[in-house]
């Protein structure tokens, strides 16, 4: 078992580019042609439908934003934490070291 975690920043940061590049794909676009003239309820449950599915494309959209904000905090996170345990593992023991006196 390896005594540091080892966290490659420009991997982090990559991955979360990529995340964050694939959401700008997931925005709501408007139903081109739309039929305003037809009365049908088709029309109606069509354009709902459609509403509705925006809604949800919209929504993954902004899921995959927080996904690449947790990718970035949690990179920075085990950074944190690495540089925390080596100090502590830097430190010694936390008990006094008793040495015979030459």
């Amino acid at each position: 078992m390896s005594d540091i975690v080892n966290v490659n920043q420009d991997y982090v940061e990559e991955y979360s580019t990529n995340v964050s590049g694939a959401a700008s794909y997931f925005r709501v676009n408007a139903l081109v042609p739309c039929d305003s003239k037809s009365t049908i309820s088709a029309n109606g449950k069509g354009k709902g439908a459609y509403s509705a599915s925006q809604s949800a494309i919209e929504l993954f959209g902004k899921c995959l934003e927080q996904e690449a904000t947790n990718i970035r905090s949690l990179g920075a996170k085990f950074a944190e934490y690495d540089e925390m345990l080596t100090d502590l593992w830097n430190s010694g023991t936390r008990y006094p070291v008793i040495k015979a006196v030459d």
